[in-house]
């Protein structure tokens, strides 16, 4: 696991900037504290920074093949490597280190390009050809690894983190307002784009080729449509488990200690009784809590750890962890936190880091198996469109302040345009709101439809899918790389750690999209068939509670210990962010929360981040 950056002046021929590229790795040194690396060839320059998980003392990057023609620098696993390695030696190919990384060069020189249908694993890389003179951007099929880069005139720029790129930048980052309205729907930016205008993420699956002629981006991977219509659940179950034990198995490959983030719920609660099967041990199990009645699962944590008699840790964020973490952790993203558990996840991945440097962790099984209440709840929504919108929104406001969970529902279903209401789901501001939240100056400079063409894109790209396989899609696309796995790679490496996620193997991907829709969700029941498949691991009482999610305490929080906090950040008059904003009812967001009139703590959430990060913005 590593923190990549590079400069490719192909169009200047200029020679690549060593002290900047310097700068770049530096910036992300909590990504690779062990050590770090530079390869230049005139025009070109690699940079890496290294925690060392396989082959300790000789995986230093960048790395090269034995000819010293092909380099490479790489972050994320290849959990297929020693196979693929098996092979390549056969093939006359010479090794002269036990790393991961060192085979994707040898595979490069068999393959050329296609060598990525072969890697299994997370992984972002830059390789060099230096005898082509092409370089070579890559990004894992699902995204788990990050990859930023900016094209300027004869030149691209590329890291891992925003604020390493930012570095190597000879243009100033400058706002994109497009991205900001968007933020405020989606709670993140969704990709390609990012906050700043120019600076674009590599999509998941896609691969950027640069050379003397330019530029071209291609995708090398997609998720497969051809759902099968034959075979029962339990042959589907059975299907599943082999898949997802196969996948932690793989993800047990490392030279250092590894852990669970386990939560309790069904998903990480699967991984630790895998492991346990196929004798990982020590096991450690790392738990996250709050101080807030009806917030925490560490109970149910507590219960798998005793089960299976792991090495178990845990602790509890509170609010006063929240006001401390907020402004490094936005510091280290270069751009505001989507999500409140981002602080929690960064506070657990610290504790763990002190025994371990691999985690694994549940992401990616509600996206594969239908386990959020939406996907369930939106066929209601043919129904729920019959109701004229005035009475709907009359009856949204006689719900009490602590109904906001059925509150968001009634309102999602409501909806009339798929994409809206697709993109509302999980969103913080609806398109309503944000009208009423900007100001008029400032919603001139934006397409106010541009969120759910976002999602209309991905939903039109899945249209032969049945209803429920059309919404997985999109989130897998989306919510999943943009959000979720972001959040992940960046709390864990800021704590120096590195997360894996096994529901996220391709070959089981591939194999949840081939499911019956019909066994994904049973009634109302949300996740049934995987259920099914860990009935043989995990006790109905882990099953079958109902699902409490990664929550934060948020909402009470900032009508208490917080609200002095975000009073001060958003009601100031001297806000940086007022000219975004119309300021009456931006005002009234904040006192409908503060008066318990409604929750708003995911609005009150993205207002406070925006505001933390376009401060630091301001000082530089």
């Amino acid at each position: 696991m590593c923190g990549i950056s590079g400069i490719f002046n192909f169009g200047t021929r200029s020679p690549a900037d060593a002290a900047a590229l310097k700068r770049s790795t530096d910036a992300m040194a909590h990504r690779g504290p062990d050590d770090e690396g530079f390869y230049f060839d005139g025009d070109l320059a690699l940079g890496n920074r290294r925690l060392s998980i396989i082959d300790l003392p000789g995986g230093h990057q960048p790395l090269s093949n034995e000819e010293g023609r092909l380099w490479i620098t790489f972050n994320g696993e290849i959990y297929n490597y020693r196979e693929e390695r098996r092979e390549l030696l056969a093939r006359g190919h010479r090794f002269r280190t036990a790393s991961d990384t060192e085979a994707i060069v040898h595979l490069y020189e068999e393959h050329g390009i296609r060598c990525l249908d072969r890697l299994r694993g997370m992984f972002a890389f830059a390789l060099w050809d230096a005898g082509e003179r092409r370089l070579l951007l890559a990004r894992d099929r699902l995204g788990v690894k990050p990859l930023f880069y900016r094209l300027e005139p004869g030149r691209l720029v590329f890291a891992s983190e925003l604020r390493s790129l930012r570095e190597l930048s000879q243009q100033p980052f400058e706002i994109d307002p497009q991205a900001v309205y968007d933020f405020f729907g989606f709670r993140y930016v969704p990709a390609p784009s990012t906050l700043y205008r120019g600076v674009y993420k590599l999509l998941p699956g896609h691969y950027l080729v640069a050379d003397a002629s330019g530029t071209r981006t291609h995708c090398y991977w997609d998720i497969p449509g051809d759902e099968e219509t034959q075979g029962d659940a339990p042959e589907w179950a059975a299907r599943v488990l082999e898949h997802l034990r196969e996948s932690v198995r793989l993800r047990l490959i490392s030279d250092v200690p590894l852990g669970v983030f386990l939560s309790g719920g069904t998903d990480s609660s699967a991984l630790v009784a895998l492991m346990s099967q196929l004798g990982a041990h020590p096991l450690r199990t790392f738990a996250v809590g709050f101080d807030e009645p009806g917030f925490s699962e560490l109970p149910y944590a507590r219960q798998v750890a005793e089960t299976f008699r792991t090495e178990h840790q845990e602790l509890v964020v509170t609010a006063n962890d929240v006001a401390e973490d907020l402004p490094r952790l936005i510091s280290l993203r270069d751009e505001p936190l989507a999500e409140p558990t981002d602080v929690a996840l960064y506070r657990v991945a610290r504790l763990a880091a002190q025994s371990v440097k691999v985690v694994l962790a549940g992401e990616g099984g509600d996206e594969l198996f239908a386990g959020y209440a939406k996907y369930a709840a939106d066929r209601l929504a043919r129904w729920a469109r019959v109701v004229p919108r005035a009475l709907v929104r009359t009856g949204l406001r006689a719900l009490p302040y602590g109904q906001h969970r059925l509150h968001t529902a009634f309102e999602m279903l409501s909806l009339s345009d798929e994409a809206e209401r697709f993109a509302a789901w999980f969103g913080s501001f609806s398109r309503d709101e944000r009208t009423a939240l900007f100001s008029a100056d400032f919603l001139a400079q934006v397409d106010v439809t541009h969120p759910a063409r976002v999602i209309r894109h991905y939903l039109e790209k899945a249209r032969e899918r049945s209803p429920l396989k059309r919404m997985l899609y999109t989130d897998l696309k989306v919510w999943l790389p943009d959000n979720l796995l972001l959040r992940g790679d960046q709390m864990t490496m800021a704590a120096s750690i590195e997360e894996r996620v096994p529901f996220l193997d391709h070959p089981l991907v591939e194999l949840a999209a081939r499911i019956p829709s019909r066994l994904l969700i049973r009634g109302f029941h949300t996740k049934a068939l995987l259920k099914r498949a860990l009935r043989s691991l995990l006790s109905a009482g882990i099953l079958d509670r109902r699902k409490v999610g990664f929550t934060v305490p948020i909402g009470p929080w900032f009508r208490n210990p917080l609200k002095t906090m975000v009073g001060d950040l958003l009601l100031c008059p001297n806000a940086s962010t007022r000219d975004y904003f119309d300021g009456a009812n931006m005002e009234r967001f904040v006192r409908e929360h503060f008066e318990g009139v409604r929750n708003r703590q995911k609005q009150l959430w993205a207002l406070v981040n925006f505001e933390l990060w376009h401060r630091r913005r301001q000082r530089g």
